[in-house]
């Protein structure tokens, strides 16, 4: 999942007939997640922590984060944040979290997206991320 997305473009773009859109596709499918679930199981196993690793972090519902993770639940925008605080996910990761999933991104003129921002690059917990939150009289993540 390292590939820049303008590496991706240039090798679209050269693609001149079907067949090589096809190859191209191929070359991508299993690479890149195209759902929520899929991509956080793609993101625990590139960090080697499990499921069960990721639910004690996230302080999600046992069930309810099993069924996300199955693809029965869709996650609201703060859970996947929780998600990804758990993962223990860089800003770049969580963003892409985010736009998979069809939610939005954080956003830097959102006073609580940039504190949220802040703490991701600061790689806070979500306890310290929701105090932060609350501090500022601000809802918390979860």
């Amino acid at each position: 999942m390292t590939d820049k997305t303008g590496d991706l473009m240039e090798q679209l773009g050269k693609a001149g007939t079907p067949e090589e859109v096809e190859k191209y596709l191929e070359q991508i499918r299993d690479k890149y997640p195209k759902d929520f679930s899929s991509y956080i199981k793609a993101i625990l196993a590139e960090k080697g922590m499990s499921v069960a690793d990721m639910q004690k972090k996230c302080d999600i519902e046992r069930t309810y984060l099993y069924q996300i993770m199955r693809g029965v639940k869709n996650p609201g925008r703060d859970k996947i944040i929780a998600i990804a605080v758990a993962c223990e996910m860089n800003l770049v990761e969580t963003q892409r979290a985010l736009e998979i999933a069809q939610e939005g991104i954080l956003y830097a003129k959102s006073s609580r997206d940039s504190l949220i921002i802040y703490a991701i690059n600061n790689k806070m917990s979500l306890r310290e991320i929701n105090s932060l939150l609350t501090d500022h009289e601000l809802d918390p993540l979860a």
